[in-house]
């Protein structure tokens, strides 16, 4: 049972959060300060009377027919190991909270919602932008994301807590990438010990696993600097029937250089840090870029950070961004947890706010409108809200005015000529405040829809 429930400092209980990522899935409880499990997005399926895992997010554009009815039976089986074996607390008592991508399909928001509510019977599910969360784990209402997945790179602006849409840059450079690289350099060149004797990885390996690679990525390989000869020493790493891998330090130190080195159209992710910059208002620029937050597990390995800001200031000085680019400073906010969880993170802060219930959708209000707004709704609704609220503050003058004593005559607002009494002088100071407290609001409103 959770600490906080125990204590029984709120009458609702913790908000589940959960972190879905293409390769791994943070969970835990709000008000915490770690997940309690960082599982990966997959499950374990019986396929031609063989264990194989199946992943539950494939980086797929949309859903049609099978797919769809297959990721929903997917999703329910995850959901339930998320529930009952791995937290083990009731989904009908707790609300949840959803880690949500800007780029991630509407059909699986939508699927998400619908298998919450209807399956699990949650009270309320909020979906909040992944990138909105990384920043406010870090305490900055403006700032740049950079958020490594492992399928795609994703370079998002927050500018007071507003994101600049046309900023947006993605790329497919992110941990797959930089996994396949250490594979194909493993086939090419790499060597392998059986029996003390030295062979050809190719001849004895046909292709190493995605959890093979990726533990060769976290424990043997680092970032290192751009044009350096130096090679760092090779290690072994054991693998399966008595074979021992040799990873030279050519692939150590050079692992990540797909990343930094960009596609066939030359972009890369110090590039696209320059690009989003570039498609931001002027006067954003400079916050931005002293606000650059890393978010992602790759982010993580020993010397990504300077070679980063390495290949920034080597191309601040190139001709594409020298004339266009005037920034004198740039500077990365570290973020006070480890970056693979630091969005999870913002969103157990969140949740342990007393303002989660306005902004989630209750069950009751599912059911009555099965419909999970997305960013573009939300701005329809904002702007919907924003004339309503100026309709209403327009009524309540004009019933303010009607209950106000009727002095218009001698009223220094409605006329000049009569001098103002004891009595016209209260109503009309009574009336300009009631203006001004009106306008303010309107104003405030606007400002605050304007920023976002």
């Amino acid at each position: 049972m959770a600490l906080l429930d125990l204590m029984g400092l709120g009458t609702d209980k913790q908000a589940v959060i959960i972190d879905f990522g293409t390769a791994f899935t943070k969970i835990g409880l709000a008000g915490e300060q770690v997940p309690r499990h960082i599982i990966r997005t997959e499950l374990e399926k019986i396929i031609n009377n063989k264990l194989e895992s199946v992943p539950i997010l494939n980086g797929k554009t949309g859903l049609q027919g099978a797919d769809k009815d297959n990721l929903s039976s997917l999703l329910k089986d995850f959901f339930h190991e998320i529930y009952f074996k791995q937290l083990l607390v009731n989904p009908k008592e707790r609300r949840v909270v959803i880690c949500d991508s800007m780029l991630k399909p509407i059909e699986i928001r939508n699927l998400m919602a619908k298998i919450l509510f209807t399956h699990f019977e949650v009270p309320s599910v909020t979906f909040i932008p992944s990138h909105l969360l990384a920043l406010f784990a870090c305490g900055l209402q403006s700032g740049l994301v950079v958020d490594v997945g492992y399928t795609e790179t994703a370079v998002v602006p927050v500018f007071e807590q507003g994101t600049i849409l046309t900023g947006i840059e993605f790329i497919d450079l992110a941990a797959l990438s930089l996994e396949e690289h250490i594979n194909n350099q493993i086939m090419e060149s790499g060597v392998v010990f059986i029996e003390n004797q030295e062979k050809p990885a190719k001849d004895h390996i046909k292709s190493l696993k995605s959890r093979i690679l990726e533990d060769i990525k976290v424990r043997c390989c680092f970032v290192g600097r751009k044009d350096c000869n130096l090679e760092a020493v090779p290690v072994k790493y054991p693998l399966e029937g008595g074979i021992t891998l040799n990873v030279d330090g050519k692939i150590r130190a050079h692992a990540a250089d797909t990343l930094f080195e960009g596609d066939e159209e030359g972009k890369s992710i110090a590039t696209l840090i320059l690009d989003s910059i570039l498609k931001c208002p002027i006067d954003c620029r400079k916050m931005l870029a002293e606000n650059i937050v890393l978010v992602g597990g790759s982010v993580m390995m020993p010397g990504f950070e300077s070679r980063l800001m390495a290949e920034l200031k080597y191309l601040l000085k190139s001709d594409q961004y020298s004339q266009s680019l005037f920034l004198k400073k740039l500077a990365m906010k570290k973020p006070p947890v480890p970056a693979n969880y630091c969005s999870w993170q913002g969103g157990a802060l969140l949740g342990a706010l007393e303002i989660l219930p306005e902004l989630s959708i209750g069950r009751d209000r599912y059911k009555a409108d099965p419909f999970i707004p997305d960013w573009s709704t939300v701005l329809a609704v904002n702007k919907e809200d924003v004339t309503k609220s100026l309709l209403d503050d327009d009524l309540k003058w004009k019933k303010l005015r009607k209950t106000l004593p009727a002095t218009s005559s001698a009223s220094p607002l409605l006329s000049r000529a009569a001098p103002p009494t004891s009595s016209s002088s209260a109503s009309a100071a009574a009336l300009a405040a009631a203006r001004s407290r009106s306008t303010l609001s309107i104003s405030e409103r606007v400002k605050q829809e304007l920023s976002k």
